[in-house]
């Protein structure tokens, strides 16, 4: 966490620790992690209030409506986020603003991710704590306890069984993986880094790209996706070596990950290349 996310939290816990409701517990490692990617991101500490302001603003309504509900939460989340806020989703842009959370609160727009991190957020803030699921390319929500399902955020939070899930996005590794069981916070904040990597390298900001998926890959090393473009990454400016260690990381998380074969070719023939032209 940032020193500056570090005084945020430490601000709000001062001033709403003596308060009953759930919406006003001290920030919970959830939130402080998000906002603190959103420093490092580069939000400013006002824009991060404002944000932290408007999360506690949901978290309330969701908590108020629930009580009177008494529904799954995951369908007052729904009502709240989707009905009341007309929060849409973003299915296009690779842009960090759809996956920053407090971007993705100002906007009421948000990416898989950036949806996701939201409940996820919004479940900490209340006392009802969710699980953020990740899967090849895609990002969502599960409840937990009895009458437990998974909420996917580019349906409006509509309840999705496993097996369509596995026919989308599948397959992956099913045993010792990154995939289909919930993140930890570090993990959560890796898959953020992971995304950031994607959009800096559309925009053409090389370097920072491959900086942000070192920062995945050390952060989440069963994730065999944030390798695997590290590797890209370093091949790209020459680093055989370190490109080859890369994706030697993501065969060992996922040995079948699509075109990482394709791309270990491609380093060889890259290599050859190289040391025919220096001979």
């Amino acid at each position: 966490m940032t020193a500056r996310l570090a005084l945020l939290c430490s601000l709000a816990a001062a001033a709403l620790g003596c308060t009953r409701s759930a919406t006003q517990r001290p920030p919970g490692p959830i939130v402080c992690a998000l906002f603190a990617l959103d420093a490092d991101f580069g939000a400013d500490p006002d824009t991060i209030a404002g944000a932290f302001a408007s999360l506690q603003d949901i978290a309330a309504r969701v908590e108020q409506r629930h009580r009177r509900t008494r529904a799954d939460v995951a369908d007052d989340i729904n009502a709240v986020v989707f009905g009341e806020l007309e929060f849409q989703r973003e299915i296009e842009s690779t842009a960090s603003r759809f996956f920053q959370l407090s971007s993705v609160l100002s906007d009421r727009r948000g990416s898989c991710l950036g949806l996701g991190a939201l409940y996820l957020a919004i479940g900490e803030r209340i006392g009802v704590p969710l699980d953020g699921i990740l899967l090849p390319g895609h990002f969502f929500v599960r409840t937990r306890g009895p009458g437990a399902h998974n909420v996917e955020l580019l349906r409006r939070g509509e309840a999705m069984p496993d097996e369509w899930y596995r026919k989308k996005y599948g397959p992956w590794p099913e045993t010792k993986t990154a995939y289909f069981r919930p993140v930890t916070v570090s993990e959560l904040g890796a898959i953020h880094w992971y995304n950031r990597g994607n959009h800096l390298r559309v925009v053409g900001n090389f370097g920072a790209a491959e900086q942000a998926f070192a920062r995945a890959a050390q952060e989440f090393p069963g994730f065999a996706e944030a390798h695997a473009s590290l590797g890209a990454a370093e091949q790209q400016r020459s680093a055989f070596t370190e490109a080859e260690a890369s994706y030697r990381a993501a065969a060992r998380a996922w040995p079948d990950l699509p075109g990482l074969a394709h791309n270990l070719e491609l380093l060889q023939e890259q290599r050859d290349q190289d040391a025919a032209a220096q001979r």
